[in-house]
């Protein structure tokens, strides 16, 4: 999923603030939340942007390492796939 884009689940609803995110999958009654750098890679998701670009922005949005910011996004987003809230755009 690195250079394709990603898609919410049409199951899951968001509520993000500059705090954090809460995301409520309705299907399944699963709550998660997470911090603020998880709201906006979620808010890029959002956008139907790859993990690549994702990663891309938040070198720009937080001057972190290229390397670090492709970890912290791919580990993200493995864990919102495995729970289904999250697939590819097609």
């Amino acid at each position: 999923m690195q250079h394709e884009g990603l898609r919410p689940s049409p199951a899951v609803r968001a509520s993000a603030s500059e705090d954090g995110l809460i995301l409520l999958d309705v299907e399944r009654g699963l709550v998660l939340s997470a911090n603020a750098i998880g709201a906006r890679i979620w808010h890029l998701i959002e956008q139907r942007q790859s993990a690549q670009q994702i990663a891309e922005q938040l070198v720009d949005d937080y001057r972190i390492p290229l390397d670090r910011a492709h970890h912290d996004v791919a580990a993200f987003v493995a864990q919102l796939a495995a729970r289904g809230l999250v697939g590819p755009d097609r």
